[in-house]
């Protein structure tokens, strides 16, 4: 794994919400989730951004069709449930807010932004990750 700036932000994020919301912090236990509540199983996917990132755009939740697709099967099934865990930085890199999100509401937030064609997933032309994302506005997730 390369260490790159939003590596290391996501890292400090998982662990920031696997501390505080006393989970186990298994970001290699599999792909579409980062945490597990030791005993209920719950899984949590953690995802973080800055109010504004480098170029002055608004900061965004980076998605994957495939991890939602995961996280919504996850959620109810055998009595367990599933949560994002949405993280807003401030310019230090410090927690400002979390939001625990079903992944039901985040399947309501993204069919409201649709792209056109049905669909609010694109294809993310990552050479590290194939598959489709959707880049979440943070406004989308937290009161401005």
């Amino acid at each position: 794994m390369r260490d790159t700036p939003n590596e290391r932000q996501g890292a400090f994020a998982e662990e920031w919400v696997a501390r505080e919301y006393g989970l186990d912090h298994a970001p290699h236990e599999a792909d579409w989730y980062d945490a597990v509540h030791p005993s209920t199983g719950t899984k949590y996917e953690v995802k973080s951004t800055h109010r504004t990132v480098d170029n002055g755009a608004t900061g965004r939740f980076r998605l994957w069709e495939d991890q939602h697709r995961s996280l919504a099967g996850a959620e109810g099934s055998d009595g367990q449930t599933a949560y994002y865990a949405f993280v807003l930085l401030d310019v230090d890199g410090e927690v400002v807010d979390v939001q625990r999100r079903h992944p039901s509401t985040v399947t309501r937030i993204l069919d409201e932004r649709e792209l056109g064609d049905g669909s609010p997933w694109n294809r993310a032309g990552h050479q590290e990750r194939e598959g489709a994302q959707h880049k979440l506005p943070y406004t989308e997730v937290f009161d401005s």
